[in-house]
């Protein structure tokens, strides 16, 4: 069960759009460590897939490099994105994705002076 099964609720979801569609005004936000600041966009917990809308303040990162089951994939919208997958560095900008195995030991940050916001896949969701 994710953190996500806990804030679902049938009443936030027009009847039409209930497990297949999240509104903008019905993103669930997650505040995670460093200040990362997660929104939700998957409306149906029960799914294998999550996908995230992920704001990066400037020289935010995750604590440490960590594994797990799945696999991610993201997309930079803007600003300035560091990826560290295994031993491998990679520098990103606006307009650049990544793809990789969770299992691998992975860490991020954001070097830039404004705020880095990537869309984050992942399977199966952690949230």
């Amino acid at each position: 069960m994710t953190i996500q099964w806990f804030f679902a609720s049938e009443n936030q979801t027009a009847p039409e759009d209930q497990d297949y569609i999240v509104r903008k005004k019905q993103w669930l936000q997650v505040n995670c460590e460093n200040g990362i600041i997660g929104q939700l966009l998957t409306p149906q917990p029960t799914r294998q897939l999550e996908f995230l809308h992920s704001r990066f303040p400037p020289g935010t990162y995750s604590k440490e490099s960590y594994s797990h089951e799945g696999e991610e994939a993201g997309y930079v919208l803007s600003g300035s994105f560091e990826l560290w997958v295994g031993e491998r560095y990679f520098q990103l900008n606006e307009g650049d994705s990544f793809s990789f195995s969770s299992q691998e030991p992975h860490k991020y940050g954001n070097p830039g002076e404004e705020d880095a916001v990537v869309l984050w896949v992942s399977t199966p969701p952690t949230f």
